[in-house]
């Protein structure tokens, strides 16, 4: 993505992390950089546009910045505990991209949901590989691995910002260690 796509995208996010989507106008976003309205719908078709080429970058910066931090780790099942700890982690300091993902009434969360199908395309497949390997390597137990991973996925969403009603009486820690018990679990071989 360009420079002039990052700047527009990057005032769009504090304007909406500030006052929400739907007061977020076109207008104050051009104010905000700097540059012409017309600059900005050269760079995306709509509002809408913009928004969810915001969303996707914004899972994406996510994604890339938490599979990193776990690509050194070799041991699967740690792999998944690190994976689950360290996204719980930035999820609650994330906030923008909580609201968005928890879609709960905030005016963040856009209409149209293809960018968490995409999102959730992305985070699956990623998971699978984890799965395969401890497969491969003996750790887990035979699998469907895309099912699993699409399972563990609707989990963590569970315990994580999609949380809600009495189970809030807890602290995070304890749903974390419930979460990865689990999981592993599930998945290992005994």
């Amino acid at each position: 993505m360009d420079n002039m796509k990052n700047l527009i995208l990057d005032k769009a996010k504090e304007r909406a992390e500030r006052f929400g989507f739907k007061k977020t106008t076109m207008d104050e976003i051009s104010r905000d950089c700097r540059i012409s309205k017309k600059t900005i719908y050269d760079n995306f078709a709509d509002k809408e546009d913009m928004f969810r080429c915001l969303v996707i970058r914004e899972c994406q910066r996510a994604m890339q910045l938490l599979f990193a931090q776990i690509a050194g780790i070799s041991d699967p099942s740690e792999k998944i505990v690190q994976l689950i700890k360290r996204s719980i982690a930035y999820f609650n300091e994330e906030d923008f991209i909580t609201k968005v993902l928890r879609e709960d009434g905030t005016d963040i969360a856009l209409s149209d949901r293809s960018y968490k199908e995409i999102v959730d395309e992305k985070v699956i497949s990623l998971i699978v590989e984890i799965i395969r390997d401890g497969k491969k390597k003996g750790a887990f137990r035979e699998v469907d691995e895309e099912i699993t991973a699409y399972a563990g996925l609707k989990l963590f969403e569970a315990f994580s910002f999609g949380r809600s009603g009495p189970l809030r009486q807890k602290n995070e820690e304890y749903y974390t260690k419930a979460l990865i018990d689990f999981i592993l679990n599930g998945i290992i071989k005994k």
